[in-house]
């Protein structure tokens, strides 16, 4: 179900501006604790960055955090984007269940949080249960993706509200859109 790393922004271990103070939109992220980066690419329209446990591959996880950024793409809605994502995932994983976590603006950005189970991905045959969330900036569209092959508990659910609520797009150069970490 990790079907194409749906996700936002991210680069090195700390994240937290994604990019230089100077660059001035951007998605500030601090991913949990013993978290690694074990995958990066770049081209002119993307950004991605794919984090696993210490001791966790790319190839073999039981929990990933990816952010993506899509650079010049933020004329698409985040709801459109859920949208076209949960029909990949519907078709992808027959019995795939979405819920909607949060719906409206986040530091005067839209944006959208849901989750979406797969009982049975096709890529392990395991369950996997991906948070989302998609936020469109003034210039560019932001993803983060937090998947586990593991129904997490209250306190991993707690653990994630807390991470996705912390994760936030913030401009520099507009007043109210402080770039600094929860």
């Amino acid at each position: 179900m990790h079907r194409r790393f749906i996700a936002v922004l991210a680069f090195a271990a700390v994240l937290a501006p994604l990019v230089p103070a100077q660059a001035l939109e951007q998605m500030l992220l601090k991913p949990p604790k013993g978290f690694k980066v074990v995958a990066e690419s770049k081209t002119d329209t993307t950004s991605t960055a794919v984090m696993v446990p210490d001791g966790q591959s790319a190839a073999n996880w039981t929990e990933k955090l990816t952010t993506q950024i899509l650079f010049k793409q933020a004329e698409q809605s985040p709801a459109d984007y859920r949208a076209h994502s949960e029909k990949a995932a519907a078709a992808e994983c027959p019995g795939a269940t979405f819920e909607t976590i949060k719906d409206g603006t986040e530091n005067l950005y839209p944006m959208v949080t849901w989750t979406e189970t797969c009982p049975k991905a096709k890529d392990g045959g395991k369950s996997e249960v991906i948070w989302s969330k998609a936020v469109r900036g003034r210039e560019n569209f932001y993803l983060l993706q937090k998947a586990h092959r593991f129904e997490p508990n209250a306190k991993q659910r707690k653990a994630l509200a807390r991470l996705f609520d912390a994760s936030r797009v913030c401009d520099t150069r507009v007043p109210g859109h402080r770039c600094k970490q929860k």
